[in-house]
This record gives C-alpha cells, sequence and structure tokens, in this order.
C-alpha cells in the first residue's frame, strides 16, 4: 500500500470552488438530517462526525446556505484500509488508528456519504467529487457503500466497481495515478 499526504489547505482552497466548506456543527446538524431522510437511513452521530473531522481536518464538507448538500470523506491509514476490506470497519464510529490524522500518511479513501436535496446541490457533488478525486486523490483508492439506487448508480458512473468482501454492498475505485517523486 501506497502512503501520501493530502495538502487540507489546499483541499478547503479547491472544494470552495465548488461551493463546499468544511461545516460547523450547526451545518452539520442540519445536513445529517437532511441526508438521512433523502437516504431513508442513519448516519454516524453529529458527535462521531465531529470527532472524525477534528481528526482527519478533510471529513465533513457541506454545500448551500441554508444547507442543502453533504459529502463526507474519510482519509484512511493502512489498518483503516485493511478493516474496510476485510470488514471490520466501523462507518459511524471509525477507531482513531483507522482514520489519517492531518498530516498522516494517507493509505485510502472512504466515502462516507455524498447527498444533495436540490438538483443544484446533487450537481456540485457530483462535479466536486470527479474533479477532487482526479486532482487530489487519484492516488489513492477509494471505497463506498451504495446506500441507495441512485447512489449505486452515481458510483457505476465515477468508475467504482462492486467489491467482493469486506463491508456490506462495498464499491471500490482504484486508484488511476502514481505518486510523483518531486525529489529528483
Amino acid at each position: 500500500m501506497v502512503l501520501a499526504n493530502v495538502d487540507p489547505v489546499a483541499l478547503v482552497a479547491r472544494s470552495k470552488d465548488f461551493g463546499f466548506r468544511l461545516a460547523t456543527r450547526e451545518e452539520l446538524e442540519a445536513a445529517v438530517s437532511m441526508a438521512e431522510t433523502l437516504i431513508h437511513g442513519k448516519l454516524a452521530s453529529v458527535d462521531s462526525i465531529s470527532r472524525m473531522n477534528a481528526q482527519t481536518g478533510m471529513t465533513a464538507w457541506v454545500t448551500g446556505d441554508p444547507v442543502d448538500g453533504i459529502f463526507l470523506t474519510l482519509p484512511l491509514t493502512e489498518a483503516g484500509e485493511n478493516a474496510v476490506r476485510d470488514g471490520s470497519y466501523d462507518p459511524a464510529a471509525p477507531r482513531r488508528e483507522h482514520l489519517a490524522a492531518q498530516g498522516e500518511g494517507v493509505s485510502a479513501f472512504y466515502v462516507g456519504v455524498y447527498a444533495g436535496k436540490t438538483r443544484e446541490a446533487r450537481k456540485k457533488i457530483m462535479t466536486a467529487s470527479a474533479v477532487l478525486r482526479v486532482e487530489m486523490f487519484g492516488v489513492f483508492p477509494a471505497y463506498a457503500r451504495g446506500a441507495t439506487e441512485d447512489g449505486r448508480r452515481s458510483m457505476l458512473s465515477l468508475g467504482f466497481q462492486k467489491f467482493e468482501g469486506g463491508l456490506s454492498d462495498l464499491y471500490v475505485q482504484p486508484p488511476f495515478q502514481q505518486i510523483m517523486d518531486h525529489t529528483s
């Protein structure tokens, strides 16, 4: 497995280009409630997501005013990626050693949810997902679960493939870029 760093300052700046920002607690509460309604299911608690965001510095993204879209991205350590692949990862409350802390090497990304209430929010999410995947996360495998039929279709349109084993209904998109050695 390849470990690389993600520049959180560059990620925040690039995310703003698509109308996304790291969520405040109040925004996160609204976003989680909205997403649970849209997917007809439960997400991790706001407290758990806040803890994940504090550790990673790049987990809880929202768009809109009022909030009409959410995107949860979790940078995984090697142990976290292994846990996703073997099914022992807990998306609602990942172990600290499964998430890459700010400045720590990342092995893979887990997409916790992406959901938009409006067509415009969904368009922003899909555009941001595709562009950020290429520009900032292409060296990493990305994992996600298909919570809804629309979510599975959108993952397939982004190049995700069904992963046999691991968490239930798991999809993976292999890395498609190599880490560039800037020392030569």
